[in-house]
């Protein structure tokens, strides 16, 4: 139990001084190095881990909102693309039946009249 102890405590020790030297050979911020420290704790992990995951799962739906959008507008210019013959047809056939009723107006009114 005690060798296992101070076993930890040279581990501890060596860990803190490799930092130490780390920090003195790189321009690296203290605090960085402290996160950095934070980050790859075993316990802290999972956090990192399910953070990381619920990124991935955003950026992911993000991706395929975007996706699905530009694959409406185009569906939407070739959907119309393809009405426009039908809308020209219905079109005409709106103007043939006004000059239609207006013609059926004029025989009535005339009918009107002889009788």
């Amino acid at each position: 139990m005690f060798s296992k102890l101070m076993e930890k405590t040279a581990k501890n020790a060596l860990a803190a001084r490799a930092e130490q030297t780390l920090v003195e050979q790189l321009p690296v911020d203290q605090k960085a190095l402290r996160v950095m420290g934070w980050l790859i704790k075993p316990e802290n992990l999972k956090k990192v881990g399910i953070g990381a995951i619920g990124c991935a799962v955003a950026v992911s739906m993000i991706k395929n909102a975007n996706q699905m959008r530009s694959y409406r507008t185009a569906m939407g210019k070739e959907l119309k693309k393809q009405l426009e013959p039908v809308t020209e047809k219905l079109n005409e056939l709106e103007a043939q039946n006004e000059e239609l009723k207006r013609q059926n107006q004029e025989l009535l009114k005339k009918l009107e009249q002889k009788a």
